[in-house]
């Protein structure tokens, strides 16, 4: 189970780092409802394609931006713990952000560029071990490559683009070269609805999102292929200032085994 919610969190991060969102309706959006997923959490439960499920967690994070809408700070809370994360900016690019867990400095990021290309970035924690991931860029490719405290490769990432800049397919590798997993994304109206993670040619994970009218991201439908499949769905809930930047969402997360019959067909 660890393996799977390390994998989950590693593909998180992936995907809400390549969300496209339109804000070109903005008031159009403010006087009609704000569009949210169908399904209704009541009392701790939640039906899904009319299985009932329990909510595993709900975790809420809330934003606070500076005057050109960059985050500034994220507050993370879930259950008992608290993490809060500061960004710090110069012209209007991350250089650094400190991570707080029950307000005691965890790590320290330090983001550096050439010719407005991130090309290195350093994190340091509060044991001092630091993790270096380097990034370079080619023709509709770019690499990752990510370090371990002692220097070694852990693994590569290598993004291959439309374009637009779009990721198309990810394939990571070892230090030797050896495919770890490819993934393969697919967009509708440059949104990103779907993520397809195989092993050795086997699907191991398929993932499905969908967005309100707002563009962003409400649900997530994350299933972890194996003898028994796992689905990790989660749910956001939002709460917009007056130039619809999110202030606080709200995500309630269900984890649970799936029969193969009982997972949802999406296109």
């Amino acid at each position: 189970m660890k393996k799977i919610l390390l994998a989950f969190m590693i593909l998180f991060v992936l995907t809400s780092c390549n969300q496209n969102k339109s804000m070109n309706n903005e008031k159009d959006t403010f006087n009609n409802k704000i569009s949210t997923y169908k399904e209704i959490i009541k009392d701790g439960k939640v039906e899904i394609d009319s299985i009932s499920y329990d909510i595993k967690s709900i975790t809420k994070i809330t934003y606070t931006y500076d005057d050109n809408e960059n985050i500034i700070e994220k507050v993370i809370t879930n259950d008992d713990s608290k993490m809060h994360i500061e960004y710090l900016y110069k012209n209007n690019q991350l250089i650094e952000d400190r991570q707080f867990s029950n307000d005691e400095l965890s790590f320290t990021t330090y983001y550096y560029y050439e010719d407005n290309l991130l090309l290195k970035k350093r994190t340091i924690s509060k044991g001092n071990l630091e993790i270096i991931s380097e990034y370079s860029y080619g023709n509709k490719i770019k690499t990752q490559t990510h370090y371990r405290s002692d220097g070694s490769i852990s693994f590569i990432s290598t993004a291959y683009l439309d374009d637009h800049d779009k990721i198309l397919k990810v394939i990571n590798t070892k230090g030797d070269g050896k495919v770890m997993t490819s993934s393969t994304f697919h967009y509708d109206n440059d949104f990103l609805i779907k993520v397809i993670r195989e092993r050795e040619g086997v699907c191991i994970t398929t993932s499905n999102y969908a967005y309100n009218n707002v563009g962003d991201k409400i649900m997530d439908y994350i299933i972890f292929h194996d003898k028994v499949n796992t689905l990790i769905a989660m749910f956001y809930d939002y709460e917009y200032d007056e130039n619809l930047l999110p202030k606080t969402v709200t995500i309630y997360r269900v984890q649970s085994s799936i029969a193969d019959k009982d997972i949802r067909d999406y296109p």
